[in-house]
This record gives C-alpha cells, sequence and structure tokens, in this order.
C-alpha cells in the first residue's frame, strides 16, 4: 500500500478527532497494522497529542517571575532572613518538583479524560450489493454486509469495547481480557473477549441472529437496563433471539454459508423458499412477495456469485415450479427511488 509515515502524520489529527473520511481513516487503519514499527509510531504520536493540553497548562507557571519574587524577599531584614531564604530556595525547586510528580500521579487520570473528550463515533454504511471491510481501532476486523450499518468510537474506553449494529456483520475481534467486546443489537448483547462470529440484527424483523465460528460468546437480552435472558454459544452454534417471545433458542448450523457473504456468495443448503426470500430480499434491498403460500415451504440448494436478482430469480424458476414478476422503481418527489418489489407465484400447468 503507497501511505508513508509522512501521510500517517498529515492525516493524524484528523484521525484522533474523528475527521477523516471513511477512505482515509481505513487506510489510516491499515497503515497502523502493517508492522509493529507502524503501530509504535501511533503510540508515539498520541501520546505526543495528549502532551500538548499538559504543556499548555504547565506553561502557566512562570519560573523567571517566582524568582524575582525570591530575590526581592532576599532583603528581608533580621535574623529569620535565612530561614526565610531557605523556604524560598525550596519553593523554587519544589514546585516544578510537585508539578512533574503531579504528572505523574495524575496522568492516567488526565489520560482518561482527555481521551473521553477526544471520542468521537463514527458510522460506516455498506451499500447494496456490496460488502464493506475496515478494522476498529483495537484491531478487530470486521465485515459489513450490504445496506448495513455500524456505529462505533474513534478510540476504546472504559470497562467494555462496544459498538451498535443495524444489518449483518462479522467480526474477528482482537483478543483484550481486561476490555471484553460487545455488539448491541436492538435488545440483544454479544459478548467475547476475542473471537469470530456473525450477528445479523435487521431493523425490520422481529428476530436477531448470532453465528459462532470460534471461540466463545455470551448473549443477553436487555431490557430497562437489566438482564431477562442469557445464553452461550460454542462454534458451530447459532443463537435466535425472538423479539415475541423474550427467549433465545440455540441449534447446531453449516456455518458456512452464513458467512459466505463476506466473500460475495450466496449458499443455500436444504433451505425453505422462505429463508431464500429474506436472504434476497437483504442481499439485493428489495420487497420479495410470497402470493401462494405453499411457495414457503419448497426447499432450495445453491451457490451463487456475482448473479444479478433478475439472473437468480431465473435460476430459482428452473429449478422450481414457481414465476415471477417484478415492478419497476418510482423516484419520489424527494429525488429517491421506491424499493422494488418481486412477486412470487406457483407455476400454473
Amino acid at each position: 500500500m503507497n501511505f508513508s509515515i509522512d501521510r500517517f502524520d498529515e492525516l493524524f489529527p484528523g484521525y484522533f478527532a474523528g475527521e477523516l473520511s471513511d477512505e482515509d481513516r481505513i487506510n489510516m487503519d491499515h497503515w497502523r497494522n502493517a508492522s509493529p514499527e507502524n503501530e509504535l509510531h501511533y503510540i508515539d504520536s498520541v501520546k505526543a497529542w495528549e502532551s500538548m493540553t499538559l504543556l499548555r497548562e504547565m506553561e502557566n507557571f512562570n519560573s523567571f517571575e517566582a524568582l524575582q519574587k525570591v530575590n526581592g524577599r532576599l532583603k528581608t531584614p533580621g535574623s529569620a532572613r535565612w530561614m526565610n531564604v531557605l523556604k524560598m530556595a525550596a519553593a523554587i525547586f519544589v514546585l516544578p518538583l510537585l508539578a512533574y510528580s503531579g504528572y505523574l500521579t495524575q496522568h492516567n487520570f488526565t489520560l482518561k479524560k482527555m481521551l473521553e473528550e477526544h471520542v468521537v463515533t463514527q458510522t460506516i454504511t455498506s451499500r447494496q450489493g456490496m460488502v464493506t471491510q475496515f478494522l476498529l481501532a483495537d484491531g478487530t476486523k470486521v465485515w459489513l454486509n450490504s445496506n448495513s450499518e455500524l456505529q462505533f468510537p474513534t478510540y476504546f474506553i472504559g470497562d467494555f469495547r462496544e459498538v451498535k449494529l443495524k444489518g449483518e456483520a462479522y467480526f474477528e475481534v482482537t483478543k483484550n481480557k481486561h476490555q471484553p467486546f460487545r455488539v448491541n443489537a436492538k435488545e440483544l448483547r454479544v459478548e467475547v473477549l476475542g473471537t469470530s462470529f456473525d450477528v445479523a440484527n435487521y431493523q425490520d424483523e422481529t428476530m436477531q441472529e448470532v453465528i459462532l465460528v470460534e471461540g466463545k460468546v455470551g448473549l443477553s437480552v436487555r431490557q430497562d437496563d437489566k438482564s431477562t435472558e442469557n445464553s452461550f454459544l460454542q462454534p458451530g452454534q447459532r443463537g435466535v433471539y425472538c423479539e415475541k417471545t423474550g427467549k433465545i433458542v440455540t441449534d447446531e448450523v453449516h456455518v458456512d454459508k452464513y458467512i459466505a457473504w463476506r466473500d460475495g456468495n450466496l449458499i443455500f443448503r436444504d433451505d425453505k423458499m422462505a429463508e431464500v426470500v429474506k436472504r434476497l430480499s437483504r442481499w439485493f434491498n428489495v420487497e420479495i412477495v410470497i402470493n401462494d403460500p405453499e411457495i414457503k415451504g419448497y426447499i432450495y440448494k445453491a451457490n451463487f456469485r456475482n448473479e444479478n436478482l433478475e439472473q437468480v430469480l431465473n435460476l430459482l424458476k428452473i429449478s422450481a415450479p414457481i414465476d415471477f414478476s417484478m415492478t419497476e422503481r418510482k423516484a419520489l418527489p424527494n429525488g429517491e427511488f421506491t424499493r422494488q418489489r418481486v412477486f412470487l407465484s406457483k407455476k400454473r400447468t
């Protein structure tokens, strides 16, 4: 990647302030993780940034003015003169020592406060039919599925590394036993130390899914800031939270078909048409309506890669007794377009 240390230094203020474009921020993250030397340079840059405020505060102490005051008091008459001289001299040397001591003892508090002041929430959105890959500040890798959104801080502080997901994302979490990683998906909370998993949380659906690839995750349902349901997943398991029942159900699944979208693939393995329709609707951002209830029970097996919606529907038509029709998008007064609709019907013989 053609990204130099000079370019990093140029972009760093905007990076730390959360003012960079998505492209520049992703390039910065890639550069940081390219080598230990790059990460060390980043850490040194953060320290320099943090020191600026401290330096400005210390500039308020005028040592020359303090010395002038002491010199003036050296003329104090009487036997107490030398005691005063000692006290004043001690003040000159002790003040800087106290300032430095205060810096050392309160550095962690000041650092935390400064980080809190500079933390900015960023949002990345993945467009229709696209998969967006990027890094978080702790090195965690994220794949964001089509029409999905992730909110996250520019820097993780506090007891947890928390993000908020709308849609679907795959995470490879950097391990940190002192700061667990949390994904908030409506009422469902996913908590891990370091592992790989997929979370699906679509706003127009009443169920959220978590598929664990490796490691271990804890699931909890948070309502009114209280945990009402808890569960744990092992690799190869899926956890499904149903908003209507308020329960989490776990089962064994073929993980590959749930994470194939990272590589632009859609895989179906003996899935009912209702599940196929749901995943196609997400991927192509369309509304698919099943006119005949019997179609929902059809079992489907297929792999898709780079096919457009009409090509996929034609393949469905060949392998199952169905027909389809599609509506055109219509322009709205605000310049946007209506969502395309697809109607599936049972093929007439």
